[in-house]
């Protein structure tokens, strides 16, 4: 799917992907900008340089590596190392809006990370195992769309995380994590079970129910456009 999306869209189409799905992250009044000029894009990225700087530069690594551009992927690898304190090995493929709240993250070998996941700081997302044994491997994790990995965290080996999966700050997992559950420790084991399949549309609706009657809360328009595209706007999280 990504690799398809890939191939659809341009480098400036892709950054622009990426710059609205982060709008669903909304901390604060502000944080999604309106219109669709300039100015809106340059809030986009001010918002949350980290975020939007690391997925920038790796969009133009990415385009710069299928065509003869010498020295810039290089140079973006530089760049994201100096201002952003991330390193983003070349096997790894990042789906859109991928979110890097603080920097300061590390992902390496053959590792796929989902649509809209949350990379905390600190993390180190890759192989597992030694290069002095036979179990090293290429091959990293795949991460689901729309996982949290919380601060500190350790992601290991050739793993599957599923989607909607929240792992808890310092833990370390390396085992498969189910659908929507929840990990914690070291070890990593799961603690919590949240909805999957059939459950999700009653879970949904249940927390669109509490929404409605927190105070000052403004529901948000499950019916409006999705401006990126590729589902990432607007799909809920819960």
């Amino acid at each position: 799917m990504m690799a398809q999306r890939a191939q659809r869209r341009g480098l400036i189409a892709d950054i622009k992907a990426d710059l609205l799905a982060h709008d669903r992250f909304a901390i604060g009044p502000g944080w999604v900008p309106a219109g669709r000029g300039a100015d809106a894009w340059w809030w986009r990225y001010r918002r949350n340089h980290h975020a939007a700087g690391i997925m920038i530069l790796y969009r133009l690594r990415e385009w710069a590596r299928r065509r003869p551009s010498g020295p810039l992927p290089g140079l973006c690898d530089r760049l994201m190392e100096v201002l952003h304190q991330t390193s983003i090995s070349r096997e790894v493929r990042l789906g859109t809006g991928v979110y890097f709240p603080h920097g300061s993250a590390h992902i390496h070998g053959e590792t796929t990370v989902g649509d809209c996941a949350i990379i905390g700081v600190h993390t180190g997302i890759g192989l597992r195992g030694s290069f002095f044994s036979h179990d090293m491997g290429t091959r990293g994790p795949t991460i689901g769309a729309y996982t949290r990995v919380g601060t500190g965290a350790r992601v290991l080996g050739a793993i599957t995380v599923g989607e909607r999966a929240v792992i808890g700050a310092g833990a370390v997992v390396l085992a498969d994590v189910p659908e929507a559950a929840t990990v914690v420790g070291v070890p990593a084991r799961v603690v919590r079970q949240g909805p999957v399949g059939a459950e999700l549309a009653e879970a949904l609706e249940r927390l669109e129910h509490l929404r409605a009657i927190a105070p000052g809360h403004q529901a948000p328009n499950r019916n409006a456009p999705d401006p990126t595209g590729d589902g990432c706007e607007g799909t809920p999280t819960a």
